[in-house]
């Protein structure tokens, strides 16, 4: 359920580039701070530089113009699909062979979610859990971001009861969003 090793590289490597320049325009990292040394900052500087992202998404746009000429078709594209993202509280109500399913607890919609290299499982013991993620387009598929607060929220019996019936609706009525 999580994408190819390529997939996952070519992923990580244009979202840390994106981060990257995040973080120089939030002023979250130093001015002499190079590509290389953010990769190796800590997890929470990288955070603030996708907590900021979320709040201004028109760097975004900047992004793209100011580095048009250097990026590949794909990158352009993958980089416009993330306009595209879904911020909220989710609940990850189970684990498939090939992706999770993901509720979004603000609209009750259903998203088929590829993990990026670790698979949710590594993640939490059970679920159904709440977590708190961005879901962003990622060629055919939905990822999320790299980012996952679990809430320390399971459901009990009669909540993920349910949940299985909704599930069951919206797969009936193919209402589970596999592209964003």
């Amino acid at each position: 359920m999580t994408l190819s090793d390529i997939e996952y590289k070519t992923f990580l490597k244009t979202h840390i580039d994106l981060l990257f320049f995040v973080g120089q325009q939030g002023n979250f990292i130093a001015d002499d701070v190079n590509f290389d040394q953010f990769v190796d900052l800590d997890f929470s500087i990288k955070l603030k530089c996708r907590d900021f992202l979320l709040d201004n998404k028109i760097l975004l746009d900047d992004y793209i113009t100011i580095n048009f000429d250097h990026f590949t078709t794909e990158q352009i594209s993958t980089l416009t699909g993330f306009k595209k993202m879904i911020s909220s509280d989710f609940v990850i109500f189970k684990c498939l062979t090939n992706n999770a399913i993901f509720i979004d607890t603000k609209d009750n919609k259903f998203y088929a979610v590829k993990a990026l290299g670790d698979s949710f499982e590594e993640f939490f013991d059970r679920f159904p859990v709440l977590v708190r993620t961005t879901l962003l387009p990622y060629k055919d598929k939905i990822v999320y971001d790299g980012f996952i607060k679990p809430t320390g929220v399971y459901f009990g019996s009669g909540m993920t009861s349910t949940m299985k019936e909704d599930y069951k609706l919206a797969k009936m009525n193919n209402q589970i969003l596999t592209t964003i």
